[in-house]
């Protein structure tokens, strides 16, 4: 049996979801949620599931009991208990979700508030895919009558009006979205109102109806023993599709769309500076950049910039320095720009962020006045870089306050995919996010550079929706999958997607430690965390494929079940290549197709390659095999989240 620390760093798998059915309309039940409610294959909706989350945005977790699932061939009604308790907040309820014949589904909650306590939100979200949403007409029920439109392919911002967050359009009690000609999904709620959010503004992959309308504000102060009850209607209106056969995911290789970003790393966060070892490991990476952060009139900022300085001249890269100021931060600027001018180091780029704490919505985008001075202290040094501007959290606050000025000559942000989903299906369903959040940045750049900078699995600074760490728990911002093979092969698909929508620069991870691509040599400080010292974890050879490739031209690669395998490929004047990535613990068949010449070169990084992989990156390395290529297809069979190198030569 495969170790699951080696699939996804937990010590046990989650359990499978339960497939059911109602009449024509199927979707798998995974814990309270509802996943993939599709009809003959047509997906209604992609995600139906409660949250609890308290005033700073944690989404806190259910304990769940008295389960009861009764299903038959085409109905099913499942019950169950779920309590969500952390400090003060404590609320109880009772799901009930029926499937019939017809193929409508009802989802009830009927919960209590035992206590007072602060909260944000308390109810049902729904997620919306962007393939069956993107351009697709809706109609939604309001309290000023039915109202229709589009989808659009612009991201739509989420504004601030008077200090209150909105929605994409007024609240609704229903909404009807085309997801094929003739066919529409219906949502409906009673008990509250919906109201509809881009979620693509935090690189999530769908459209979310949620209930509660952040238009009324937030947080709530509830009141001993209320009652909150809503019920969720989902269904169709049109002709059912016809049944589609079953196929093989399937890869095509396609037209070159630019140049692979230049890939670079973060500064470790546990302050130790490179040994000998792990600065060979990370050279091989050949990293474009090591992104260090320096907040002004911090008195730790020299020693700081030492040990980064000291860093990128060991594995022979520049520094992305990313500045925190403020209007009053010249004298420290100026400080800075003389360590720098002894430093011996180049610097990539310069990412500029205005020295304030607090949720990113409420703080906006860097002020042009302050790129201006750090422009002012710093050019002479760096010489002529992108000085880029933006937000160090998410994309949301460049597209709702969109630069002009002119000082900022790049835009910059960063990209998890656990803003408000942190289980391995949604971190998947997100991958897409990216690629239409760097596209709509590119668009807003008008030119301008884009960086994406850092991209990490969780997120940094909160809110965290698996929960706030209880004491002694590993920290909020370490993921476990950072050591895994789900790790590695999410990382494809986010290089695939960044690559793909032609971002610029994309910093990842940290060099080592257990947010970063190797493990220390002195090993990790807690043993929960599934590493041995030293080590490479699985992501550290997908950046070492990519590294090799770097002065290629990325190519398109469509899946047709992204959702299940994607792939990024390029094509250089040695070959073409691919890494394939497996993104189910399923075992899988999956052709990639478009291929050029007859024979291709494959190593696989899987369960049963991971060991030596980590032990002796440069052994694994140099293996491969040798496989058939039949009318430009090849046909690979992969393990659970495995990740596939396709070597091609020209």
């Amino acid at each position: 049996m495969t170790d699951e620390r080696l699939l996804t760093g937990r010590t046990t798998a989650p359990p499978d979801p339960i497939e059911l059915r109602a009449g024509p309309v199927t979707l798998l039940l995974d814990g309270p949620d509802l996943r993939h409610v599709r009809l003959r294959g047509v997906e209604l909706v992609q995600r139906v599931y409660v949250a609890v989350r308290d005033a700073p945005w944690n989404t806190i977790p259910a304990v769940l009991s008295d389960w009861d699932v009764d299903r038959g061939p085409d109905r099913f009604r499942v019950t169950f208990d779920a309590r969500h308790a952390h400090e003060a907040i404590d609320f109880t309820w009772r799901g009930a979700i029926e499937g019939a014949a017809d193929g409508s589904i009802r989802y009830e909650l009927d919960g209590t508030c035992r206590g007072v306590f602060r909260y944000s939100k308390i109810g049902f979200n729904v997620h919306h895919a962007l393939d069956r949403s993107i351009g697709h007409a809706y109609r939604a029920r309001t309290g000023r009558g039915e109202l229709r439109g589009v989808l659009p392919k612009a991201i739509a911002p989420q504004r601030v009006v008077d200090g209150m967050l909105t929605g994409m359009f007024d609240a609704y009690s229903e909404i009807a979205i085309e997801v094929a000609p003739g066919l529409e999904a219906i949502v409906a709620l009673e008990g509250d109102l919906l109201e509809l959010q881009d979620h693509r503004n935090w690189t999530d992959g769908n459209f979310k109806s949620y209930a509660t309308p952040l238009s009324l504000g937030f947080p709530f102060d509830s009141a001993d023993g209320q009652r909150i009850r809503q019920v969720l209607t989902i269904g169709f209106a049109g002709p059912v599709p016809a049944t589609r056969p079953k196929r093989p995911p399937t890869i095509t290789v396609g037209a070159p769309l630019g140049e692979v970003p230049a890939i670079g790393f973060g500064q470790p966060s546990h302050g130790d500076a490179l040994s000998r070892h792990e600065a060979g490991l990370i050279a091989a990476l050949r990293p474009a950049h090591l992104r260090v952060d320096l907040a002004m009139g911090d008195p730790a900022v020299p020693a700081l910039l030492d040990r980064a300085a000291a860093d990128a001249r060991a594995v022979g890269a520049p520094l992305e320095l990313a500045i925190h100021a403020n209007d009053t931060s010249g004298p420290a600027l100026a400080d800075l720009a003389t360590r720098l001018a002894a430093a011996d180091v180049g610097v990539a780029r310069v990412l500029v962020y205005d020295l304030r704490e607090g949720i990113s919505a409420l703080l906006g985008l860097t002020r042009p006045s302050v790129v201006r001075l750090v422009r002012e202290r710093l050019e002479p040094v760096t010489g002529d870089v992108s000085f880029a501007g933006g937000t160090n959290q998410n994309f949301t606050d460049i597209n709702r306050d969109r630069p002009t000025d002119p000082v900022l000559t790049g835009l910059c942000f960063s990209m998890s995919p656990t803003v408000h989903a942190a289980d391995d299906a949604s971190i998947v369903e997100n991958l897409v996010g990216q690629s239409e959040v760097v596209e709509m940045a590119r668009s807003i750049a008008d030119g301008r550079s884009v960086s994406v900078s850092p991209v990490t699995i969780a997120t940094r600074f909160g809110p965290y929706p698996g929960g706030p760490s209880a004491p002694g728990d590993l920290p909020a911002a370490v993921d476990l999958r950072q050591a895994s093979l789900l790790g590695a092969a999410w990382t494809v698909g986010s290089i695939k997607h960044l690559a793909e929508s032609r971002a610029d620069s994309v910093t990842f991870y940290e060099t080592t430690g257990w947010r970063g691509v190797i493990e220390r040599d002195g090993g990790s400080p807690d043993p929960r965390f599934p590493s041995r010292p030293g080590e490479a974890f699985p992501i550290y050879h997908v950046f070492a494929d990519v590294a090799e490739w770097s002065s290629g031209r990325v190519l398109a690669a469509p899946s047709t079940e992204p959702l299940v395998v994607e792939a990024l490929a390029v094509e250089d004047t040695t070959g073409t290549h691919l890494l394939v990535a497996h993104l189910t613990r399923t075992p899988r068949r999956v052709l990639v197709a478009g291929l050029p010449g007859r024979t291709a070169s494959v190593r696989v990084l899987d369960a049963s390659s991971v060991g030596e992989a980590a032990a002796d990156p440069i052994a694994f390395r140099g293996r491969s095999s040798s496989a058939a290529i039949a009318d430009g297809r090849l046909d690979l069979d992969l393990a659970a989240y495995a990740v596939a190198r396709v070597d091609v030569v020209a």
